[in-house]
Order: C-alpha cells, then sequence, then structure tokens
C-alpha cells in the first residue's frame, strides 16, 4: 500500500528475477481499509515501472517503498499500491 516500505523480498540461497511491477490501482478492493471512496474509484490508475527490477533484480533481498516519491503521480487524488511479479533463481 502506498507509503509503505515493501516487504522484503528475499530469497534464501538464490537471487531475485523481477518479471514485473506497477505502481497505481487496478481494483476497489486492494489496499482499500479506511479509505474514502474517491481515493479508491480510478481503477484505470496505472503505472509500469522498471524501478523495482533496478532495485532487486540479482540480489538475495531488497526492499522497495511504494510512494508517489519513487513512482510518480501516475492519478493524482488515488491511493495506489504497488504490485510486484517475481521468481527466485538459483546463483
Amino acid at each position: 500500500c502506498m507509503s509503505r516500505q515493501l516487504d522484503r523480498l528475499e530469497a534464501a540461497g538464490q537471487v531475485i528475477f523481477v518479471h514485473g511491477a506497477d505502481y497505481g490501482r487496478h481494483d476497489p478492493t486492494t489496499c482499500s481499509y479506511g479509505r474514502p471512496a474517491s481515493q479508491i474509484q480510478n481503477v484505470q490508475c496505472s503505472s509500469p515501472t522498471h524501478k523495482v527490477a533496478q532495485s532487486c533484480d540479482g540480489k538475495s533481498s531488497c526492499a522497495v517503498k511504494a510512494s508517489n516519491s519513487v513512482f510518480g503521480d501516475p492519478c493524482v487524488g488515488t491511493y495506489k499500491y504497488l504490485e510486484v511479479a517475481y521468481s527466485c533463481r538459483c546463483m
């Protein structure tokens, strides 16, 4: 969820390979608790990002903060979250 540190990605004895990451909003339920409807209704908000791959690829662990200061603001007024698709590979 926005302004929270991404749970640390860890790959014990392996390395992280990021397939893709997206910062924005695709549905009205993810990270919606306590948010006004006006902040979660825009589900066409998306900003694919390579910053997660730049920070995490080839490492055994990493952390990235889901925030506008890191990824920019693809949709002003919408509460956003970071989705990351990744796998672990043997070194």
